[in-house]
């Protein structure tokens, strides 16, 4: 029997990922899908706090959303033995923009949420929410449905941090097997235009886009999403 991991992004709760759950459960009847909470993490004990991570989950498949898919990147870089296949949903390899990478968040935008994040957390996560929830056709109604984990302010502010400094292009470029990379064309925190250069990084990965979704994929597609994951993992091992 296969085990699928999911984990959800920054500041979101499990539950938020319970609708792919089901669809992949329905879709993968043999297989156990279970959701972790992302842990407290911060730049100054990443490696340790991934370590930690990877000690919590079970060996198997990694299905995570922006920055739960950056970091089932890293994961599978760290222990690919453990984590040998990897499912990123609307996750860039740089959230934030880089020189050379200007497909993601330009830097002036992240540094103002980083702050408007620290001075006012429960104002900026309501604003948070509809970024989140934008491109879909009941985005309001979405961005009031989303729940959060149970990190405070300061916890978060680290993942915040975090988020802003990953950087995933080696690991996207070498990693120990294919990869799935799904993204929602309207996303308002990941450019679309992010899908075909992570694509272009490893031709062997393979790339989804729902031209009809944005960022929260797993709420708005999470059949789309299941039938996505499902028919990949079936592809290696045909």
């Amino acid at each position: 029997m296969k085990h699928i991991t999911l984990l959800p992004g920054w500041a979101l709760a499990p539950q938020t990922m319970q609708p792919l759950r089901a669809a992949l459960l329905e879709r993968l009847p043999d297989t156990s899908v279970e959701i972790l909470p992302l842990p407290a993490i911060q730049l100054s004990s990443l490696e340790t706090d991934l370590s930690s991570l990877a000690q919590q989950i079970r060996p198997g498949v990694l299905v995570g959303w922006s920055l739960g898919g950056m970091l089932a990147v890293q994961l599978h870089r760290r222990f690919p033995e453990h984590f040998t296949r990897v499912a990123t949903l609307a996750s860039n390899a740089c959230f934030v923009e880089r020189r050379d990478w200007p497909q993601a968040m330009p830097t002036d935008t992240f540094k103002a949420f980083y702050q408007d994040f620290r001075d006012a957390p429960e104002k900026t996560l309501k604003r948070f929410a509809l970024l989140v929830a934008q491109g879909s056709p009941q985005a309001r109604q979405l961005a009031k449905a989303l729940s959060w984990d149970g990190l405070d302010a300061p916890q978060r502010l680290h993942a915040l941090a975090v988020l802003g400094m990953l950087d995933n292009r080696v690991v996207l470029a070498r990693p120990q097997q294919p990869m799935l990379h799904c993204f929602g064309a309207l996303d308002a925190l990941v450019p679309i235009a992010a899908a075909e250069a992570i694509a272009a990084l490893h031709e062997p990965s393979r790339l989804a886009v729902n031209d009809q979704a944005g960022h929260a994929l797993p709420l708005e597609q999470p059949l789309w999403l299941a039938e996505q994951i499902a028919g990949w993992l079936e592809a290696q091992h045909a």
